[in-house]
């Protein structure tokens, strides 16, 4: 027999308890608990899921910041080098100028890469495959004869 905690499972009632041992009421009540025990788990499930997300989500950004830094540093050291070079042969401004422009582009280049990893949905299988098991039992136990919902039990 399976056992959440001390309780068995809903399953279980229904496989192994004869409904003329209990009234209706006393049937409905239990039915109620279940499915108000059952909502709860997978709240409590979609939020441990989005929370892991969120947490890894953010781990990443701490990590791109500090990167971002170094990389910052180095790019500053970069561009100094290319207007030095290219003034050699242009006029300053013009060396100016086409630093600037490829700063830009590395710039929005990075946003993109940045918004595209931002726009990626949270993982959500789990509560997605428990929900989807719970929808299955339920129609499982609905089509039982003698069941509630079944027609051919009345």
């Amino acid at each position: 027999m399976t056992t959440t905690g001390n309780r068995p499972s809903t399953e279980d009632y229904y496989r192994n308890e004869r409904p003329g041992n209990r009234s209706v009421g006393q049937l409905m009540r239990e039915i109620t608990e279940d499915i108000s025990s059952l909502i709860r788990k997978e709240i409590e499930l979609a939020k441990q899921e989005v929370g892991e997300s969120i947490s890894i989500k953010a781990k990443g950004a701490v990590t791109i910041a500090i990167a971002g830094v170094f990389g910052l540093l180095a790019l500053m050291f970069v561009l100094l080098a290319l207007r030095d070079g290219l003034d050699t042969f242009l006029w300053q401004w013009v060396a100016d100028l086409v630093t600037a422009l490829v700063l830009l582009v590395c710039g929005g280049i990075g946003a993109l890469i940045a918004k595209k990893k931002l726009q990626e949905p949270f993982k959500t299988e789990l509560t997605k495959k428990t929900i989807k098991d719970d929808v299955q039992l339920a129609k499982s136990l609905s089509k039982r004869p003698g069941s509630a919902g079944s027609k051919t039990g009345v």
